[in-house]
Order: structure tokens, then C-alpha cells, then sequence
């Protein structure tokens, strides 16, 4: 049924956004039924084009936050030790992907679920231009690694210093800019590595597939969560 590298690595990759689309869904839903219900930890307000924005109370928001965020970084480090046990792995990176989706519905929330749909658009509209670009030009993306992989360092650096100074506007904006433009990187980068791969028949396997499919799964995510905090209002 997926006879090529190309083809296991997209099944993979589909499923994966699948699980994490759902769990994403479930978070979203469960606020705005909260608000219809009138619980007490969740509110809106109007934004900018006049939709409906859920608030959830920090405090309950925080309660959910950390442990998920604790458990996805446990299910990623597990997934990173059994990444060539199949079908282990499989069941795991699904598990992992869908706790993704559960922190994606957190973030929606925290900033604004009507941007989810625009962002998702976006973000896939990026995705196909880079993975084509990467998959079928003769371009070597190879020169890119150690560049992204200081641009990345320097971007989690500045994520951490967030946490205790509030980067707002045109600051915040060229950050989210920078962010975007680093997973562009890593698209072409790990898209230009599969079409290299696809050529070495020894490679065409569930276990290479799965690898692939990791990393350009986590260049998505990351693609989206910087675009919408590119988005999204202070």
C-alpha cells in the first residue's frame, strides 16, 4: 500500500497531524462548552474583528498547563528512546502527537481560537511551497544546518527570557518573524534530506519513514505556533 520512502513518511506525517488536530479540538471544545454552561474559570470578550474570544482564569489555566506540558516532554523523550522499536514507536508518536494537539488547544486559547483555522491555513500553504521546494529542486539545503541550528538556540534563548519579560508589539512580531523564517529553514532542510533518502532503496523502510516524519511534524507545529504568535494581539 505505500510501496516508497515518500509515501510511509506522508502516511505517518498525516496521521500524526490527525491525532494532534483532535486533541487540539477536544481543549477548544471543552472551554467553549464551559462557556455556554457559565462556569466560573472561563469568560470572553470581543477581539478586534469582533468574534467571540474565550478567557480562562490563569490560575485554572495553569493547572492544566503544566502537567500536559511535563507529560508531552515525557512522551517526546520516550518516543526518542523507542524510536527504533517498531510498532512501538508508532503507537507512541501518536500518543505524543496527540498530547501535542492537547498543548496546541491550550496555546489557541490562551491567545485566540479564531485564529486557529487562518493560522492552520497559513501554516499549510508555507508547508506544501517549502516541502515542494525541498522535494524538487536540486537545490542542497545541507549548507543550512549549523545556521538553523544556532537560529534555533538563539530562539529558545529568547523564548526563556519571555517567560520573565513581557515582549510585546513590534518586538514580540520580528521575534514570531524570526521564529517563522527558522522553520521555513527546517522545512527545506529535512524536505531536501527526504528527497535524498527516497533515492537509497535500503532506506525505504517503516523505521526512516518514522524519522522523517518526526522531525518534519515538529517543523510544522513550530511553523504554527510562531505564526500565530505572529498573529495574535498583545
Amino acid at each position: 500500500m505505500f510501496p516508497t520512502l515518500m509515501s510511509k513518511t506522508f502516511f505517518l506525517l498525516f496521521l500524526s497531524l490527525a491525532f494532534t488536530f483532535i486533541g487540539a479540538f477536544i481543549v477548544v471544545k471543552f472551554f467553549r462548552n464551559a462557556y455556554n454552561n457559565k462556569e466560573i474559570f472561563v469568560t470572553a470578550k470581543k477581539n478586534k474583528a469582533g468574534e467571540l474570544d474565550l478567557v480562562v482564569a490563569p490560575g485554572f489555566l495553569m493547572k492544566i498547563f503544566w502537567p500536559v506540558l511535563i507529560l508531552d516532554i515525557a512522551a517526546f523523550i520516550f518516543l526518542m528512546l523507542v524510536q527504533h522499536n517498531f510498532p512501538l514507536n508508532v503507537f507512541v508518536m501518536f500518543c505524543y502527537t496527540f498530547i501535542t494537539g492537547v498543548m496546541l488547544g491550550l496555546a489557541l486559547i490562551s491567545v485566540d481560537e479564531n485564529l486557529a483555522m487562518k493560522v492552520a491555513w497559513l501554516t499549510a500553504i508555507i508547508t506544501l511551497f517549502a516541502g515542494s521546494i525541498g522535494l524538487y529542486s536540486k537545490i542542497d539545503f545541507s549548507f543550512l544546518s549549523g545556521i538553523l541550528f544556532w537560529a534555533l538556540i538563539a530562539l529558545i534563548a529568547v523564548s526563556f527570557l519571555r517567560i520573565f519579560i513581557s515582549i510585546k508589539g513590534t518586538a514580540k512580531r520580528i521575534i514570531a518573524l524570526i521564529g517563522v523564517l527558522i522553520f521555513v529553514g527546517y522545512l527545506l532542510f529535512d524536505f531536501g534530506n527526504l528527497r535524498k533518502a527516497r533515492k537509497v532503496g535500503v532506506l525505504n523502510n517503516w523505521l526512516t519513514a518514522l524519522s522523517f516524519s518526526i522531525d518534519i511534524y515538529l517543523d510544522i507545529i513550530n511553523l504554527f505556533l510562531q505564526l500565530l504568535d505572529l498573529l495574535s494581539e498583545d
